[in-house]
C-alpha cells in the first residue's frame, strides 16, 4: 500500500519562464516556449546523519536526462499560428543529504537547451541553480526555503535574454485522512540584458528592462490508493521599471486542478487545467485608449508514461492553450504534442 502511495507522487517540473520576442508578446510565461516539461519521478527519501557523518558523506547524487521531440501548431502565440517541429533536451542533477533527523537540504542544477526547426529565433538554452533547506516543525507540519538562480539566453536574438534571482518559502501542512495543503510566497527578480525600457512617451532609453515579482501559492490535495487530486489557487503581481503604459505591471489570479493516476506498474497517467486571468494596471487598447487591457488564459495538460524500467520511462503529452482578450492582437489559441524519453541515474 505505502508503494502505491508513494509511486503516486508525481513531479511536475514546472515550466521554464521564457518571455515572447518582442514588446507586443508579453505571453504568460507557462505559455510561452518551451511550453512543458513533464517529468515522473520518486519523490527524494530522507537521508539521517550518522555520528560523525558529514553532510557530504550521507548525501546521495541522482540525475534525470529528458529528450523530446514535438510538434507545436502555433510557435509564436498569434494569428499568424506558424507551426513548427522541435526538439528539447533536459538535464538536471540533485544534491540530497541532512543537518539532522529533522533538517535536509537540496542542491541541484538544471540546463535545457529548445531547438525549432523552422523558428531558430525561438531556440533557447536556460541554465539555473538552486538550494533549499526544510526543516520538520511537527510531525505535520514543514517549513521549507531556497533561493534559484536562471540564465536565459536565445541563441539567434539575444533580445529577450535575462538572468533571474529568486527567494521564496513554503509551509506543508500534512491533514487527516491522506489530505495536505501547503502555502508559499516568493520573490524574484528578472533583468534583461537587452531589453530596454521606454519612456511615458514611448521614446526608447538605455537603461535595461528589471521586472520584480511577489507570489502567492496554496494548494490543498489527497492521495488515494492510485490517485493525487490537486486544487491551486495562485496570485502575483509583475511590476517593472518600464514607464510607457507601465506595459509590464499587472495582477494575475489563476485556479488549476491536477490529477494523478497509477494504471498499473507500467503505466500512469497526468491531466491538469487551469485558468489564469491577468489585470493590467495602465496598457490601454489599441483602438480603445480609455480601457485597459484584461486577458483570460486556459491551459490544459493531459500525459500517459510508460516506465520500461526503473531507470527508463517514455511519455507522450498534449497541451493546448487559448487566451481571450479584450485587445485582439492578444488572442490566440494553439496545441502541441511531445513524446519524450525520461532517464534516471
Amino acid at each position: 500500500m505505502k508503494s502505491m502511495y508513494r509511486k503516486s507522487l508525481m513531479v511536475i517540473l514546472g515550466l521554464a519562464l521564457i518571455p515572447a520576442a518582442g514588446f507586443a508578446q508579453d505571453k504568460p510565461d507557462e505559455e510561452v516556449t518551451p511550453r512543458t516539461k513533464q517529468m515522473y519521478l520518486e519523490p527524494h527519501k530522507k537521508i539521517y546523519l550518522e555520528p560523525k557523518q558529514t553532510l557530504i558523506d550521507k548525501g546521495m547524487v541522482g540525475w534525470l536526462a529528458a529528450v523530446s521531440v514535438g510538434y507545436d501548431n502555433n510557435t509564436w502565440l498569434d494569428s499568424r499560428r506558424e507551426g513548427d517541429m522541435y526538439t528539447q533536451q533536459f538535464l538536471r542533477g540533485t544534491f540530497v543529504s541532512s543537518l539532522s533527523e529533522k533538517t535536509g537540504v537540496t542542491a541541484s542544477y538544471e540546463v535545457m537547451n529548445l531547438m525549432y526547426a523552422g523558428e531558430s529565433k525561438l531556440d533557447v538554452i536556460r541554465n539555473g541553480v538552486s538550494g533549499e533547506i526544510d526543516h520538520a516543525l511537527t510531525k505535520n507540519l514543514n517549513l521549507s526555503g531556497g533561493y534559484a538562480f536562471d540564465s536565459i539566453e536565445y541563441i539567434q536574438t539575444g533580445v529577450d535574454d535575462y538572468t533571474e534571482h529568486e527567494l521564496g518559502g513554503k509551509l506543508k501542512h500534512m491533514l487527516g485522512n491522506k489530505m495536505f495543503q501547503t502555502l508559499g510566497y516568493g520573490l524574484s527578480y528578472r533583468d534583461y540584458s537587452r531589453r530596454y525600457n521606454r519612456t511615458t512617451s514611448a521614446l526608447v532609453t538605455t537603461k535595461n528592462r528589471k521586472d520584480v515579482r511577489n507570489t502567492v501559492d496554496y494548494e490543498i490535495g489527497k492521495y488515494f490508493t492510485k490517485d493525487m487530486l490537486k486544487l491551486t489557487f495562485q496570485y502575483f503581481n509583475n511590476n517593472s521599471n518600464d514607464k510607457y503604459l507601465n506595459y509590464y505591471d499587472y495582477d494575475s489570479y489563476r485556479l488549476g486542478a491536477a490529477f494523478t493516476h497509477i494504471f498499473n506498474d507500467k503505466f500512469s497517467g497526468y491531466a491538469s487545467a487551469s485558468r489564469q486571468y491577468r489585470d493590467f494596471r495602465s496598457r490601454t487598447l489599441i483602438n480603445d485608449a480609455g480601457a485597459h487591457e484584461r486577458d483570460k488564459t486556459y491551459l490544459i495538460n493531459t500525459a500517459l508514461y510508460y516506465a520500461y524500467n526503473k531507470a527508463t520511462t517514455f511519455g507522450l503529452s498534449y497541451t493546448y492553450r487559448q487566451n481571450r482578450s479584450n485587445e485582439p492582437s492578444e488572442r490566440y489559441s494553439g496545441s502541441l504534442i511531445a513524446l519524450t524519453t525520461y532517464y534516471r541515474f
